[in-house]
């Protein structure tokens, strides 16, 4: 090719550079999306890998997390991956019938991971096989209410609480004042009604007698191999040992993948950079278009001013 002056030549050359790169950023698109992610987009069944971990406050996300699972045609069955000290009675309660009830339905595994105790074992047993590592830590099954006597320190600093109460044992025990005996009774008896509720669900999913509760009754803590000898777990493995139990016992499919539970839409940088591009140069996909709504959500904490240029 020839050209009259440099400048053309210059421009000749810019012009040249910048579809090359479009054409190698197109190709890396094509590809990425064909094989990148393949994982995401295959019909294969596989196995949901779930994860409870830290304190069990709440309960809502996980209860909507697992009927999501459990609605889903491609999960065939679940492993929950433990790692929680427990929390609210009732958070572990309420998770422990929900595993129940998609055990009915779905194959369910547990794996204890750092530390299972209390509430979390509580909810581990609404699976259908519990497995732990040798060194985890678990047990402690009990219930506990703790409260501080604040009344001191307030007083130090001048403040004095007065109350009026309906009833003596209204809003007892307090932080306020001394807890007489008939308040210590009261909740005495709230506390041993809720652990005997506990130990009869331990008794029947493990299938112990009274001998073996009053063993680990205490409140103490075991290790994997002490809850193994003590029938609080069945097994000694991990997500591996458990994906095998469920293709051995329950028939699932031995090609079928473990694949971990995702709890945030939130596209990846990756996602998002390629996303970008192709809006530059408005190539729209279905991929994009998912990209582009979960993006909204990350950013629509509330009303929104924005120039969109393809509505423009």
């Amino acid at each position: 090719m020839v050209f009259v002056n440099n400048h053309d030549a210059k421009g000749y050359r810019k012009r040249l550079f910048f579809w090359r790169t479009v054409s190698l950023i197109t190709i890396a698109i094509i590809v990425y999306l064909s094989f990148g992610n393949k994982k995401e987009n295959s019909s294969q069944d596989y196995i949901a890998n779930y994860s409870i971990s830290g304190m069990l406050i709440t309960a809502d996300k996980i209860i909507e997390d697992l009927e999501g699972l459990k609605s889903n045609n491609r999960v065939n069955s679940i492993i929950v991956s433990v790692d929680s000290p427990g929390g609210t009675t009732v958070s572990a309660e309420e998770i422990y019938l929900k595993l129940k009830e998609i055990s009915l339905s779905k194959p369910t595994a547990i794996v204890m991971r750092n530390i299972a105790t209390s509430g979390a074992y509580l909810l581990s047993l609404g699976g259908d096989v519990i497995f732990s590592r040798e060194n985890t830590i678990t047990g402690s099954i009990g219930v506990l209410l703790q409260w501080a006597r604040v009344d001191d320190a307030l007083s130090k600093l001048g403040i004095e609480i007065n109350e009026i109460k309906s009833g003596k044992l209204k809003a007892e025990p307090d932080f306020f004042g001394e807890v007489d005996d008939e308040t210590k009774q009261v909740t005495k008896e709230i506390i041993d009604e809720t652990f005997d509720w506990f130990l009869r669900i331990v008794k029947v999913e493990r299938n112990l007698n009274s001998r073996e509760i009053n063993k680990i009754s205490d409140g103490r803590i075991f290790t994997g191999r002490q809850a193994i000898q003590l029938n609080l777990v069945d097994e000694i493995g991990d997500k591996n040992d458990a994906k095998m139990w469920l293709i051995e016992n329950k028939g699932i499919d031995s090609d079928s993948p473990i694949i971990d539970y995702k709890k945030s839409n939130k596209p990846s940088f990756i996602e998002l950079s390629l996303a970008n591009i192709m809006d530059y140069f408005n190539i729209t996909t279905s991929y994009t278009e998912r990209l582009r709504s979960n993006l909204s959500l990350i950013n629509n904490g509330g009303l929104q001013s924005v120039w969109d240029h393809k509505t423009n």
